[in-house]
């Protein structure tokens, strides 16, 4: 779909007129009339108020055409050992990669951790599942019971755990996709006081 046409759709989807929209991104009305009947191009920078004023991103309005959704069937997902244990992690998302990457990790009652945490750039979102785990972020160990989240910031050292005497499994978003290829994840050493973690259990 032409950028034009495109903020023109996502402008009538927000309910905005051309007048409105040009209030909301400091541009004059003709202007944007010229961008969305293709007379001109708008600049970078531009784009970034257009795409604030449309409460999106600039990076979906220059996106040439918006890809088929990705089915991952349960019997095809990718599936790796951790760290030479009995742990899985299943990908959950598709591949190739795209922004955002969805995981299921599998820890078995018992498994022996690793003794480094992992950090990424981004942001990511873990649900408990099954069982009870212990997600180390920083110098911050957080419980989590079946039905608990937790949100964090994949740049502080983190790390995740089986807490109770049951197999536990959480799914974990990630954005930007962090996780693969999974040997060329970055480690920090885990200080000598923080709680035992699963070697390469999270990116």
């Amino acid at each position: 779909m032409p950028l034009g046409t495109k903020i023109r759709d996502l402008r009538l989807r927000r309910g905005f007129t051309v007048q409105q929209l040009a209030e909301a991104s400091g541009l004059s009305k003709g202007f944007i009339s010229q961008i969305e009947n293709h007379r001109t191009s708008p600049s970078l920078a531009t784009l970034h108020d257009l795409a604030r004023a449309l409460d999106t991103s600039a990076a979906y309005l220059v996106v040439d055409e918006v890809q088929e959704p990705c089915v991952v069937r349960a019997d095809e997902r990718p599936r790796v050992p951790v760290g030479g244990n009995t742990s899985r992690v299943e990908v959950l998302s598709a591949r190739p990669k795209r922004n955002l990457e969805l995981i299921q990790l599998d820890l078995p009652a018992g498994v022996e951790a690793g003794d480094q945490r992992h950090y990424h750039h981004g942001e990511a979102c873990l649900l408990c599942v099954e069982g009870q785990v212990r997600l180390t972020c920083g110098d911050h160990p957080i419980d989590l019971s079946a039905g608990d989240t937790c949100h964090y910031d994949g740049r502080l050292p983190h790390a995740i755990e089986n807490a109770g005497r049951a197999n536990a499994r959480v799914l974990i978003a990630m954005t930007p996709a962090a996780f693969e290829p999974m040997f060329q994840v970055r480690h920090l050493p885990k200080p000598a006081i923080a709680a035992p973690v699963y070697e390469d259990a999270l990116t």
